[in-house]
């Protein structure tokens, strides 16, 4: 599986949004705020999301006494000991993130807007981008008529929030 900052990274280039500015401050991805109410010191100043945050993922903060959730979901090492391999888990916790985490949703949303302004009225066309952009390959017959439903049924947002959880957008082969 890719690693934590390779996963955000991944998600935001996707969307067409990342940022890939070399240099710079670090930046403060949003932090719940009940996460941050029980942290007694140091500093976190939370950034909403958008295009200020949606650099690549080694310019987020890092705090040792507080780790960005997202990055300790996809097991970023503690950063208080050192660490000669990273873990390397899957569980529902990790589903669960890439299911409800409002970043994912809102790249979602915008991997769909990129879609329909690269091949606007055409939906097949929309699929095959969103296949060739996700996982560096085209559909097979029987993904592109699932993909087709999918759309029909639901939204172009539906089929790639889809494809950031597929394995082959998770994990290299």
């Amino acid at each position: 599986r890719l690693e934590a900052e390779v996963v955000r990274d991944s998600i935001l280039s996707v969307g067409g949004e990342i940022d890939l500015t070399a240099g710079g401050p670090p930046l403060f991805p949003y932090v719940p705020e009940e996460i941050l109410a029980s942290q007694a010191h140091g500093i976190w100043r939370n950034q909403p999301d958008g295009p200020a945050v949606w650099r690549r993922s080694v310019y987020v903060y890092r705090r040792r006494s507080l780790g960005f959730p997202f990055f300790a979901t996809f097991d970023l090492p503690d950063q208080n000991v050192a660490a000669a391999a990273r873990n390397v888990s899957t569980g529902p916790t990790q589903a669960l993130t890439l299911l409800n985490n409002p970043f994912v949703l809102r790249q979602a949303q915008l991997f769909a807007k990129r879609l329909q302004d690269e091949a606007p009225d055409d939906v097949e066309a929309q699929i095959g981008r969103a296949y060739r952009i996700a996982l560096s390959r085209p559909p097979t017959k029987e993904e592109a008529a699932i993909a087709l439903d999918l759309v029909e049924r639901g939204s172009m947002v539906d089929l790639t929030h889809v494809m950031m959880n597929l394995n082959g957008f998770l994990h290299l082969r």
